[in-house]
C-alpha cells in the first residue's frame, strides 16, 4: 500500500513538499514535516484515537492528511482506534476506495456512530475490527448558563450554517454569503408562520465567514426582525457546548444543520429536523427514528419543503418526543460500551 504521507501531501510541482516527496521515493524514506510533533509524543503511547467524526469520507476531499498520520502510527506499532466516526461513502472515487478499505482494515478498532456506516464497511470487506456505537456527544451533560437565556414555551430552535451553502454550490465570497443569508431568512419566515417564538442558535463560531454560524444568524435575525408576527431572537456568543445543549434542550422542537446541534437536541428528546449534507445525518436519523421523515437533504432544501417537514414534526411532536425518550437510553449505553473496546485495545 502507498504511504499516504508521501504522494498525497507533496504539494504542487517544484514546491518544497514536492521535492521532499521525490527524495522520499528515491531513498525509501518517509519523512513528513507535519508528523514531526507527533513523532515527539508517540513513543510509549498505549493507544492513539482518531476523533474527527466525518473525516473518513469524501465530504471534504480525500482524507489523505489523516491517513498519513495513521500510517505513521501503524509503522510505529501504536494501536490506533477510529472513534465515533461516520465512514464513507467512497463510491465516487473507486480507485481511492480500494486503498481506503485496505487502510481501514489496519486499525485496531473502528467505532462507527451509525448503522449505515457499519453496513457500508461490512459490504466492502471491512468487518472484523468494526463496532457500532452512539456518538459520544449523547453522553454530554447539559449545563445551565449563568446568564440564563429565556427560552419561551413552544419555542422553535433553529441552527443554520453557511457550511450548507457550500453543498448547494455557493462559495464563501461576500456576494454568495449575502445570497445564502437571504435564503436562510426565507426559511425563518416560513418557520414564523407556525406562530411560535423562534430562537436562532449558532453552534460554530469562526473567523471565516464561510464557516461562522454567528455572523449568518445575526444577519438573518436583523433581516427578519419586525417583519414577522412572532418574536425572533439570536443566541449571543460566549456559551460553551454543555450550555448550548441546555438551551437546545429547552426548545419545543429544533431544526439543525450542524450535526452536533442536532445530537444535542436528539439526546435531550427534543423533536428534531436535521438538514443534512452527508451520511451522518441520514445514519443518525435512521438509528433514532427508524426513518428519514425528519431528515431534509440540503439538495432538496427550499422554503416549501422546509415548511412541510417542519409542519410534520410539529404535528407529531408528542409522539416523536416519546419515541426519542424510549430510544435514547440504549444509544447512550452503546457510547459507554465503546469505552470497553478501547480499553481492550489498549491492554
Amino acid at each position: 500500500m502507498d504511504s499516504f504521507s508521501l504522494r498525497a501531501l507533496e504539494g504542487p510541482r517544484w514546491s518544497p513538499g514536492w521535492f521532499q516527496a521525490q527524495s522520499n521515493r528515491r531513498f525509501g524514506t518517509s519523512f513528513s514535516p507535519h508528523l514531526k510533533d507527533l513523532k515527539n509524543v508517540v513513543g510509549g503511547a498505549t493507544v492513539a484515537m482518531q476523533v474527527g467524526g466525518d473525516h473518513y469520507s469524501l465530504d471534504y476531499g480525500r482524507p489523505t492528511y489523516f491517513m498519513a498520520m495513521d500510517e505513521f502510527l501503524f509503522r510505529n506499532s501504536v494501536p490506533t482506534v477510529l472513534w465515533g466516526a461516520s465512514v464513507g461513502p467512497f463510491d465516487s472515487d473507486p480507485v481511492f476506495a480500494k486503498k481506503m478499505f485496505n487502510h481501514l482494515r489496519r486499525f485496531s478498532a473502528i467505532l462507527v456512530r451509525e448503522r449505515e456506516s457499519l453496513e457500508y464497511l461490512q459490504a466492502n470487506g471491512v468487518a472484523d475490527n468494526v463496532h457500532l456505537m452512539a456518538d459520544p456527544a449523547f453522553l454530554m451533560k447539559p449545563s445551565r448558563p449563568d446568564a440564563d437565556p429565556l427560552v419561551a414555551p413552544g419555542t422553535i430552535g433553529i441552527n443554520l450554517s453557511p457550511m450548507l451553502a457550500f453543498y448547494r454550490g455557493l462559495k464563501a465570497a461576500d456576494v454568495d454569503i449575502g445570497e445564502w443569508t437571504r435564503f436562510c431568512t426565507g426559511l425563518v419566515v416560513e418557520a414564523a408562520s407556525f406562530g411560535r417564538p423562534i430562537l436562532l442558535i449558532p453552534h460554530v463560531g469562526s473567523s471565516d465567514p464561510g464557516n461562522d454560524d454567528f455572523s449568518l444568524l445575526e444577519a438573518v435575525c436583523s433581516q427578519v426582525s419586525g417583519t414577522v408576527p412572532v418574536d425572533v431572537q439570536v443566541l449571543p456568543r460566549g456559551l460553551n457546548a454543555p450550555e448550548l445543549k441546555w438551551v437546545i434542550s429547552q426548545c419545543a422542537v429544533f431544526v439543525g444543520a450542524r450535526t452536533h446541534s442536532t445530537i444535542a437536541a436528539l439526546s435531550s428528546a427534543v423533536p428534531t429536523l436535521s438538514i443534512g449534507y452527508s451520511r451522518k445525518a441520514r445514519g443518525i436519523n435512521l438509528d433514532l427514528y427508524g426513518h428519514l421523515n425528519h431528515c431534509l437533504d440540503v439538495g432538496d432544501l427550499d422554503a416549501a419543503t422546509f415548511s412541510q417537514k417542519l409542519d410534520n414534526l410539529i404535528v407529531n411532536e408528542a409522539d416523536v418526543r416519546s419515541a426519542l425518550e424510549t430510544r435514547i437510553p440504549a444509544l447512550s449505553q452503546s457510547a459507554l460500551v465503546a469505552g470497553t473496546i478501547v480499553r481492550r485495545v489498549a491492554a
